[in-house]
């Protein structure tokens, strides 16, 4: 990967949809980079928003300085998105982020530098994510993020689960061997994608000064609307894949698990069910204030519950 006049280097994705003022900060995050600029391109991938993005963000495809290129899809899903503006990408080094991340300074350089350090063609970056300091920092926010990146302190080595488009960089030249972002997925696609690209000796590097802030605050609706979508998607890909079904279990399809240790979700579920999920929601707001402790375990177990129900369910559709 060698600096040479105007090559681009590094190609931002960014998949978007109806949310052009938080695109508009994720891009003016993305133009002062201490990476020169000549060095990488942005390519905003639109599926189909209504709000007139390419009209918002039309300074910055005006701008000279700024490689930045818009394309338009008519709406099919973050994925085709993904997808299209791979294909349409100009750099060695892609880099996954979305449209409500806002990179630190010297995000891309950080995944240039480990890239250089790293230059082996299943060699990806994972850069860390947190929220971005002027929002409130939610119980369901953190929760949702900071837990994961909190598992990988101190940690330079990670396995496909800890493929997170959020702010994961990759050899454009691996995705084009081994396959891009399934489009039947609408949640865990990244993970789908590197499990698929684990059997070709994908490594994660983690990078944490490869900073990225996430410009979003979920509330308890999002934050447990989540649990429906992982459930959901874990179940429409082992349907997908049932040979996979050990291996989803270590992302939670607990259908996956043998019964003795599935026993435990059983009873679990008898006391924490949509029936009872209701009362402990009153509860769980209580105890935000005086014990954040104790508020935090018990959205856990309420998000935990949601996430199985909508595994059954879905596993009950016709395929």
């Amino acid at each position: 990967m060698h600096q040479k006049g105007k090559k681009i280097i590094i190609s931002v994705i960014v998949p978007t949809h109806n949310r052009a003022d938080i695109l508009v900060m994720c891009l003016k995050s993305l133009k002062t980079q201490s990476l020169p600029p000549d060095l990488f391109e942005v390519i905003v991938s639109d599926d189909g928003s209504n709000d007139n993005i390419q009209a918002h963000i039309q300074g910055f495809l005006d701008d000279t300085s700024f490689n930045c290129v818009y394309l338009r899809q008519e709406k099919a899903g973050a994925n085709p998105a993904r997808n299209n503006a791979i294909k349409h990408s100009r750099g060695e080094i892609l880099l996954l982020i979305n449209d409500d991340i806002l990179a630190s300074a010297k995000m891309l350089e950080e995944h240039f530098n480990t890239h250089k350090k790293y230059p082996g063609e299943s060699d990806s970056v994972l850069g860390k994510v947190t929220i971005y300091p002027s929002i409130d920092n939610s119980f369901f926010t953190t929760l949702h993020l900071d837990a994961s990146f909190d598992l990988w302190k101190g940690m330079e080595f990670l396995d496909w689960k800890a493929f997170y488009t959020c702010n994961i960089s990759v050899k454009k030249s691996f995705l084009d061997k081994y396959g891009y972002f399934d489009t039947g997925l609408n949640w865990h696609e990244d993970l789908e994608l590197s499990e698929r690209l684990s059997h070709h000796n994908l490594r994660v590097i983690y990078n944490p000064a490869a900073l990225g802030y996430h410009n979003h605050n979920l509330d308890e609706g999002q934050f447990l609307n989540i649990a429906k979508k992982e459930g959901k998607a874990l179940a429409i890909w082992y349907k997908k894949s049932p040979h996979l079904k050990e291996t989803l279990a270590s992302i939670g399809f607990y259908p996956g698990l043998p019964f003795y240790k599935r026993i435990k979700y059983i009873f679990a579920d008898i006391i924490m069910n949509s029936y009872s999920i209701p009362v402990f929601l009153p509860l769980a707001r209580s105890l935000q204030t005086k014990h954040p402790r104790q508020a935090l375990a018990l959205y856990r177990k309420i998000f935990q519950s949601i996430k199985r129900k909508s595994i059954r369910d879905e596993l009950q559709k016709e395929s």
